[in-house]
């Protein structure tokens, strides 16, 4: 995690800190959640490392979705009680099953290493909904999640809710109709509930991803050399979320990013210290690695401003050399070695 911490999970440290801030209690979710990984990997290591790399292109299309839910999220606070219920039954069913169900499966498979129980991959991912989720509340140390409270609602339960729209609207409640052993049941609750509900579920969500995130990236080495190559692709608001917020984290601002030539992608970043501005272009230029990450140009250009906005310095560089410092075959050192410095002459 040291190694990549700055590099490629800032966003995901500001989401840590966003989530705790909302949902009190919340670490030791993440840790009891993170203890099961390290407890599989322990049971048998290759068995674990294989399931994070099998499961990779599946995480990646469901980020993908996650994109589109929070493009179409309209604010819900002036609607009337009908839309309300509505959009947020379209969020329990794009949470559950949507965004979650990839991280569900992998934590059954991941208890199922623990438990030493063989498992047919294909079989578990193409698994139903509730299956996966009743798997986890019988043989996971954190059956809890998969509940909402204090109704005991499964999640399967509200995603079916939600899916099949079996709800209606009576003087201001909102009557939910179920399935239990056989038997039609019914749930009432008002506006404010169901919106506790949907956080409820968006809670269990971010639990899963983060030590999923924690896990993932403390074991990337080895995951990465596992890993298929596919043809999932990573939209480009995930990727330049990784790519935006390592750089502002280090004392940058992006003003512009041009990737559209397919040949090249130019990076324009503007210091946000009064720091020196020879070694801070010099910095600066490390981003054409992260800018390459990005675009996978075979050419690239940091342009790199100072304070008040003057241009100051420019480094360019091949994308086969960014490549290789990125895969970690090469060193930073060696990328310096490469890199075309041009100083921007000022009057």
């Amino acid at each position: 995690m040291e190694k990549y911490a700055v590099k490629y999970m800032v966003s995901d440290w500001i989401n840590l800190m966003r989530i705790r801030i909302k949902y009190p209690n919340i670490d030791n979710d993440i840790k009891i959640v993170l203890q099961a990984y390290n407890e599989a990997k322990t049971k048998n290591h290759d068995k674990t490392i294989r399931v994070l790399a099998d499961l990779m292109p599946y995480h990646t299309e469901s980020g993908n979705k996650f994109w589109s839910f929070i493009n179409l999220e309209v604010s819900k606070a002036d609607l009337e009680l009908e839309e309300f219920a509505q959009t947020s039954m379209g969020d329990l069913s794009n949470i559950i099953e949507g965004a979650s169900k990839s991280l569900l499966i992998e934590q059954v498979l991941i208890n199922k290493i623990i438990r030493g129980r063989s498992y047919d991959f294909t079989k578990v991912i193409t698994s139903k909904l509730g299956n996966l989720i009743e798997e986890l509340i019988q043989h996971s140390n954190y059956s809890k999640l998969f509940k909402t409270h204090p109704d005991n609602l499964k999640l399967s339960d509200w995603r079916n809710i939600s899916a099949h729209h079996s709800y209606e609207i009576k003087k201001k409640i909102i009557h939910c109709k179920y399935d239990h052993k056989g038997e039609r049941k019914t749930i009432s609750i008002n506006r404010d509930e169901l919106f506790d509900k949907v956080n409820q579920c968006l809670r269990t969500m971010e639990i899963l991803n983060m030590a999923h995130t924690f896990f993932g990236f403390d074991n990337m080495d080895e995951i990465r050399k596992c890993i298929k190559p596919d043809d999932k692709y990573i939209r480009d608001e995930t990727s330049f979320l990784i790519l935006s917020s390592g750089i502002m984290s280090q004392g940058f601002e992006i003003m512009d990013l041009n990737y559209k030539d397919k040949t090249e992608a130019i990076l324009v970043v503007r210091d946000l210290t009064n720091g020196d501005p020879i070694k801070r272009g010099i910095h600066a230029s490390q981003f054409l690695v992260n800018l390459w990450a990005f675009s996978n140009r075979p050419k690239l250009t940091v342009k790199y401003e100072a304070q008040n906005g003057e241009l100051l310095l420019m480094a360019r560089c091949k994308g086969e050399i960014c490549k290789l410092v990125a895969s970690g075959q090469k060193e930073y050192s060696y990328l310096a070695k490469k890199v075309d410095f041009e100083k921007v002459k000022t009057d």
